[in-house]
């Protein structure tokens, strides 16, 4: 079975001096994390079930295996935030960087197009894009409440597009609340499919719901092994304790490191296949855990590319950041000796594009420690659906317990809610006419603007 691998080392004072975490401080953390995980085991969050309960894995296969034998030519899928960033995390991962570009590729399943914005442009384009296969389209829409304005305005412009095809009805699912919200409305009135969201879970935690896993199913992404993921590294911090435990461990060393002022938690993914997943992580700890004046802010950065953008900043900058390393390579590429007149590119001849990936990766570890910026590793000895699964059920128990020792609900996001109150108001939405009369005050005071 392939691994994932938790190197704290660069994390700790005896690497990087006064901005690593005291053993002191660390051993006392992880003992606060394991009584308050004991509690938990009696009353778990409603997504710690979800590796064992499989909630609703017949009915998405039933519903992918019914795509498949309509042979559907386009997936598009409706929502934003958690309800998009997991699916586009397992399909950065897992399908071929080129998928949408040439069907060799995609061995016969649909092209994808995830709209996680009302960008009018974008919209526009992939509305030229599908149309000349509107009869072999499949249209997921994704959003709890139904109430989401992007979600719900995308959807009354597709509903319509999707009505000018030939057995529409077929193919359109929606996934919501399994009892209220609009959706439910609307899939009654319409006759449209029903997949839902498992009572307690939100958006940010729903990736292993049908949220992540249908339109992964859709794609022929075994759904049931990045399940299997998540439900071994269940199992993984449910046996071990202390230093042991990669999610004691983790979330200590995250938690500690927000404490010392380390509040920028820098995601650098050495694999460009995890890309998508540090914008995944980016609303999970920055949704679950920005509460009360308290956070950490998480940051995106890719190796090899942002050594030569932003490592200057890590290396050289204010001690502010901790950085979360992300590596994975398992393909040979072999360079070739060329250029032989030129003695300064022979050390890279007859080697091979893996070892000088791995050589960037230990050189940035090597440099960023020398600097006392503190770092940690995650290595991946394959991205598989396994260890992707388990990947996200680490994060996800990391910043539940993150929420504990920083005393938020980390499953609420009340900050959010006022900006779609506000938006709701403009756009004339009956009952909030007080809204929109403030809106409009805020809106007509003086401009500071400078006009090019």
């Amino acid at each position: 079975m392939k691994t994932i691998t938790l190197d704290i080392t660069n994390a700790l004072a005896e690497a990087v001096g006064i901005n690593g975490i005291d053993p002191a401080e660390f051993t006392k953390t992880l003992q606060t994390i394991s009584d308050y995980y004991a509690k938990l085991l009696a009353k778990p969050f409603p997504f710690m079930t979800l590796p064992s309960t499989r909630f609703q894995f017949d009915e998405m296969q039933a519903l992918a295996d019914k795509a498949a034998r309509m042979k559907i030519k386009n997936l598009v899928l409706l929502g934003i935030g958690g309800s998009s960033l997991g699916t586009q995390t397992i399909f950065d991962a897992l399908l071929h960087p080129f998928h949408n570009h040439e069907e060799r590729f995609r061995e016969e399943k649909p092209r994808y197009f995830i709209l996680d914005n009302i960008d009018p442009h974008k919209m526009t384009a992939i509305i030229e894009t599908i149309i000349p296969d509107l009869d072999r389209t499949l249209l997921v829409v994704i959003s709890k409440s139904g109430e989401t304005p992007e979600t719900i305005s995308q959807f009354m412009l597709f509903n319509e597009l999707m009505k000018k095809s030939q057995g529409y009805k077929e193919r359109i699912v929606l996934i919501t609340d399994k009892e209220k919200g609009l959706l439910n409305k609307i899939a009654g009135k319409e006759g449209y499919r029903v997949l839902n969201l498992p009572e307690g879970v939100g958006g940010r935690f729903s990736v292993l719901t049908p949220v992540g896993l249908f339109p992964s199913a859709l794609m022929g992404i075994n759904i049931k092994k990045l399940s299997d993921g998540a439900a071994g590294m269940a199992a993984h911090i449910v046996r071990y304790d202390g230093e042991e435990n990669m999610a004691f461990v983790l979330a200590a060393i995250l938690h500690l490191m927000d404490k010392a002022a380390k509040k920028i938690h820098v995601v650098m993914p050495y694999c460009e296949r995890l890309s998508g997943f540090a914008d995944w992580f980016r609303q999970l700890e920055a949704e679950s855990l920005g509460k009360k004046g308290l956070g950490p802010t998480p940051t995106k950065s890719v190796g090899v590319t942002d050594q030569h953008s932003q490592l200057q900043l890590y290396v050289d900058g204010p001690k502010d950041k901790c950085i979360i390393l992300l590596y994975s390579a398992t393909q040979e590429v072999p360079i070739p000796a060329s250029f032989d007149y030129l003695e300064d590119v022979q050390y890279l001849a007859n080697k091979d594009m893996k070892s000088l990936f791995h050589a960037e990766f230990l050189g940035t570890r090597l440099s960023l420690t020398e600097a006392q910026t503190p770092n940690i590793s995650l290595t991946l000895d394959e991205v598989s659906d396994y260890n992707l699964g388990a990947l996200f059920y680490l994060f996800e128990m990391v910043t539940a317990i993150m929420g504990h020792l920083l005393g938020v609900n980390a499953f609420d996001q009340p900050g959010v809610e006022q900006g779609k109150i506000y938006t709701k108001a403009m756009m004339g939405k009956k009952g909030l006419e007080k809204e929109r009369e403030h809106t409009e005050a805020l809106l007509l005071r003086r401009a500071n603007t400078v006009v090019f």
